[in-house]
């Protein structure tokens, strides 16, 4: 069995694991930046090399929370 650490607390993850997708979307001429391009292709290498950060249920939440502008963290 893998053995997986959280990318954000650190410890050790106990059974499942959580990973973050972010990607630019195409505008409505169907074009996306370069920047945006150069961060979609980065993540899909990440996810192709099995090199995305995994977070615990724990930090994720917390992660959700400020990505939902929940007031209180």
């Amino acid at each position: 069995m893998i053995k997986r650490i959280c990318d954000k607390c650190n410890k050790e993850i106990q059974g499942n694991y959580w990973t973050i997708d972010i990607y630019q979307q195409e505008d409505d001429v169907k074009m996306v930046t370069t920047k945006g391009a150069e961060n979609n292709f980065k993540q899909n290498m990440d996810k192709m090399f099995n090199r995305q950060k995994q977070y615990c249920e724990n930090c994720i939440e917390e992660i959700k929370k400020i990505i939902e502008g929940v007031k209180n963290v």
